[in-house]
């Protein structure tokens, strides 16, 4: 008997310490739910696919802002090449039949006049148009000149346009996206 008392007495005190390690909660202490739990795990799931979302959404805006901007520094560049063709049939043509090139020179530039620009093609599109200008100023001096040598006036307002569309096209160059 007294080892039935022993024994019992053994079991109620392991009883009481392993009762003691879970003891219920404090009042004033909020227990979640489960279904709070889940509800707070839906809200992070839902504030990581939002941020998600908007770094996809800002990658697309500047993917499609660099097309926009390649595509309208690649206009610039094809009608910039329709130019250098038209100079150099201009080089080939004699003085008094270049009545015709010119026209063709100006018809290029109207198409830089009314093409596509943003902040930075609009600069490299103005430089462009100066340098058309003076070289446009600069064949109408070399077509009324006489003679078969070209004036150092007409040569030096050529070279001053041959400068300026290099510069024009280090701006276009500049434009092109990263």
């Amino acid at each position: 008997m007294k080892y039935i008392v022993t024994l019992a007495t053994l079991l109620l005190a392991a009883t009481v310490f392993g009762c003691k390690d879970t003891s219920a909660p404090k009042e004033g202490m909020p227990v979640e739910s489960a279904s709070e739990a889940r509800r707070n795990d839906d809200r992070a799931i839902a504030e990581r696919l939002a941020q998600q979302k908007a770094a996809l959404d800002e990658a697309y805006a500047r993917q499609r802002e660099n097309e926009e901007r390649q595509r309208r520094v690649d206009a610039l560049r094809a009608i910039t090449a329709r130019w250098d063709e038209g100079l150099s049939e201009v080089g080939r043509t004699p003085r008094n039949e270049i009545g015709s090139s010119i026209k063709k020179l100006q018809a290029i530039k109207a198409e830089i006049e009314t093409a596509e620009a943003d902040d930075c093609t609009s600069k490299a599109r103005v430089t462009l148009l100066s340098a058309m200008a003076t070289a446009l100023d600069a064949l109408g001096m070399f077509q009324k000149e006489t003679g078969s040598t070209i004036s150092e006036a007409t040569n030096q307002k050529l070279q001053q346009g041959v400068d300026t569309l290099v510069n024009a096209k280090r701006e276009m160059d500049a434009c092109r996206p990263k």
